[in-house]
């Protein structure tokens, strides 16, 4: 009790000092202000501008397949799931192989603002540790995603991924391999949003 009552007075000369002359009222008004909720004008003037990640923002929800029956023996499906960051800055992803006989967790990343070099960023590991990670590049309903990685063969390549979106819940997705002055398709997928989690 002793300790309580300095305390408030130290604490009251500071609100004194700090808010001079009825400040004390405009510091209560300013604070219920801000707790008040905004109204629609007030919003769209608050608004914050859109972010450069808010373009790949369209991914977010269900769960994206694609048919991998073609790719080998017992795969039945690709599954892809995207949801925001728990802080809501960046794009967290993971890839499943389903197979007749279970399931592969084989990709985990994220897309990204890259602020040192001023451009989106994709980066992720594979379920053996292999990281990989580049820029990203997005035209209208198109992603570029180019990274270093091995192709088919097992060689290093130069490789590029390119996304289209073709309809809210469809997206065409393509790998490619640069070979001389140009690209060479290696491998396409279309990818078609379910209901899920």
């Amino acid at each position: 009790m002793k300790l309580l009552f300095p305390v408030v007075v130290i604490l009251a000369s500071f609100i004194s000092v700090a808010f001079p002359s009825g400040g004390r009222q405009d510091a209560a008004k300013s604070a219920a202000a801000a707790a008040k909720p905004n109204t629609s004008e007030s919003s769209a003037k608050t608004a914050p501008p859109p972010r450069p990640i808010d373009a790949l923002g369209w991914v977010i929800g269900g769960v994206w397949t694609a048919d991998a029956t073609k790719l080998g023996p017992g795969m039945q499906r690709i599954e892809t799931r995207y949801q925001w960051s728990d802080n809501n800055a960046y794009i967290r992803f993971t890839t499943h192989f389903v197979f007749d006989k279970g399931v592969a967790k084989t990709y985990d990343g994220n897309f990204f603002w890259n602020p040192a070099q001023n451009h989106l960023a994709i980066w992720y590991m594979d379920a053996h540790n292999a990281v990989t990670e580049g820029p990203v590049e997005v035209a209208g309903d198109q992603w570029l995603i180019s990274f270093r990685g091995e192709d088919f063969e097992g060689q290093l390549s130069d490789l590029r991924v390119t996304v289209t979106r073709k309809t809210k819940d469809d997206y065409r997705w393509a790998l490619s391999e640069k070979q001389g002055d140009g690209w060479k398709e290696l491998a396409a997928l279309e990818y078609l949003r379910v209901a899920g989690s």
